[in-house]
């Protein structure tokens, strides 16, 4: 009677997929298959975690396996010594084998494509975002938390840490080509902070502050005390004359959901003999041309698509920078980085940057079809953002989980941002709420 092989094939099976079991069942066809399973001390000494199912577990998992004969405990290398222990025969690994065993006792299989417990790890955490992302926000960020946000969260410092100096280097390097800047400075902190402390170092004299609505009104209260500064309507700027040193503006104006024409605020800037200033909170990563400002403050929630936490100020070169007696209010502090930064923010940038141009075009799709769907109660197709619309409409939400916004205007009707959506390419908005005409 013929001798039947013992064919070990050793895993780790830390979350059992198709491509073990395929595996196992190749080796069932040379003889009696013996699993060596990874001990949880190994994994964890090797692999720099503790598996998410006990050794115990995942042995009783693969016992109840057809073709597996029996499981044993072994080490994270395979050697001539664990075989003998074991009576093996043959090992049976995939083609990335790199135990310690004679040649002549293994045999080597290719390895199942796309499959891998890294790659189950990945989907799962996908899986989280994704039903985190069920809950619609109709909010001008941060509206949706992506996966990408979170595969880049990591252990992170900003002084001696060459990993995040490297991720810290790609971003501004990201930021300076999408905002047409020479210098990111970062710092913790909303838009506003940034704002101000960017008006405080760069802004001094007579100052022409464009209104359209909420958010360009308040850079009058964020100005330095030594500005003079004049206030006029986004449709009388043509009709302005004199001097001024800066023209401030918010190129999208989210309080009412209106674009600046910014080639044309640029003309008449120039007209001026000012130089521009851009509350780029709600058009920066959506919107074009920022590289006509001389200066700029946004964040990285809204049109970056990142986690919030970071402001930044971008700014051309040859600008007077003015300084302060404050140490938090003060560029060089935030410059020097001599502040903790807002290092986890940063990294989830740097997990969106290869996809942002997916990202905004998901913004477009949701955009547009809100103008589509409801275009009777759009006013005009004249300065519309990216980011939102304006409806002459009340929205009702139809389920518990959806979140409206709120302006901080007296605005009738309502106002949609574009993010809620950007986790998925499909657009559920118009069975989730229904807008009544007022």
């Amino acid at each position: 009677m013929k001798k039947i092989d013992r064919i070990m094939v050793d895993m780790s099976a830390t979350l059992i997929h198709h491509g073990h079991t395929r595996l196992i069942k190749k080796a069932s066809e040379l003889g009696l298959v013996i699993v060596g399973l990874t001990t949880d001390k190994e994994i964890l000494i090797h692999k720099g975690y503790s598996p998410e199912i006990s050794y115990e577990n995942r042995k009783e998992i693969l016992e109840a396996i057809s073709n597996v004969s029996e499981v044993v405990p072994v080490p994270w290398l395979i050697d001539d010594k664990t075989l003998d222990k074991y009576k093996i025969d043959f090992l049976v690994h995939g083609d990335d084998n790199s135990n310690l065993v004679s040649d002549k006792k293994l045999k080597s299989f290719k390895r199942t494509d796309n499959i891998s417990s890294s790659n189950i790890r990945s989907n799962a955490m996908r899986s989280i975002a994704q039903k985190k992302n069920n809950k619609l926000m109709l909010t001008p960020g941060p509206a949706a938390v992506l996966y990408e946000n979170l595969s880049s969260l990591q252990p992170l410092f900003g002084r001696g840490d060459e990993k995040y100096t490297n991720i810290y280097n790609e971003v501004s390097t990201w930021l300076k080509k999408i905002s047409g800047q020479d210098e990111i400075i970062t710092a913790q902190g909303s838009s506003t902070f940034a704002i101000e402390l960017a008006a405080h170092s760069f802004i001094r004299g007579r100052v022409l502050l464009i209104s359209t609505g909420y958010y360009s009104d308040r850079m009058e209260v964020l100005l330095s005390k030594e500005c003079e500064i004049i206030k006029c309507n986004y449709e009388d700027l043509s009709i302005i004359s004199g001097d001024f040193d800066w023209v401030l503006c918010a190129y999208t104006e989210t309080s009412c959901a209106f674009k600046a024409e910014i080639e044309f605020i640029r003309d008449e800037t120039d007209r001026l003999g000012a130089k521009l200033f851009l509350d780029a909170t709600g058009s920066i990563g959506l919107e074009s041309k920022h590289e006509l400002a001389d200066a700029m403050a946004f964040s990285s929630c809204k049109g970056l698509f990142g986690l919030v936490g970071a402001c930044f100020i971008a700014h051309k070169n040859g600008l007077t920078e003015y300084e302060t007696d404050n140490f938090y209010f003060n560029l060089e502090t935030h410059r020097k980085k001599l502040v903790t930064g807002p290092y986890h923010a940063i990294a989830s940038l740097y997990g969106v940057m290869s996809l942002h141009d997916e990202l905004r075009d998901r913004v477009k799709k949701s955009k547009d079809f809100v103008l589509n769907k409801w275009q009777s109660l759009v006013k005009s197709k004249k300065n519309q953002p990216l980011l939102c619309t304006h409806l002459n409409g009340i929205i009702f939400p139809k389920d518990d989980s959806v979140v409206l916004y709120s302006p901080r205007s007296n605005l009738q009707g309502s106002i949609i941002c574009h993010f809620g959506e950007i986790h998925s390419d499909q657009i559920n908005l118009e069975n989730r709420i229904d807008i009544e005409e007022i």
